[in-house]
């Protein structure tokens, strides 16, 4: 919760782009679906705590692949990333 204050928001965004660089991170270097999974869990929670409502799903999904002991595809969690980090570059822009 904010209380509309935009300064707190911009923070709260920040520390999102710099979760993004890490999840992506991490996904190079992530051996075995447990820890993917275990991954993927900790940024969905991040996601959908910023409003990032459809990556939080892809993520979701993902994390489901896993815990199934498949490996997810990650096509869409990647479009959902992509997507979400061109919108926090036009709200830094603002």
């Amino acid at each position: 919760m904010t209380f509309d204050d935009p300064d707190l928001q911009g923070q709260i965004l920040e520390m999102f782009a710099h979760q993004i660089e890490e999840f992506r991170r991490g996904l190079c270097e992530t051996m075995g679906t447990e820890a993917l999974r275990a991954l993927l869990h900790r940024f969905k929670g991040s996601a959908r705590g910023v409003g990032a409502f459809a990556l939080g799903e892809a993520l979701e999904q993902a994390e489901q692949e896993a815990a199934n002991g498949a490996v997810p595809l990650l096509v869409t969690v990647e479009t959902c990333l992509t997507e979400v980090s061109a919108d926090l570059s036009k709200l830094r822009n603002l």
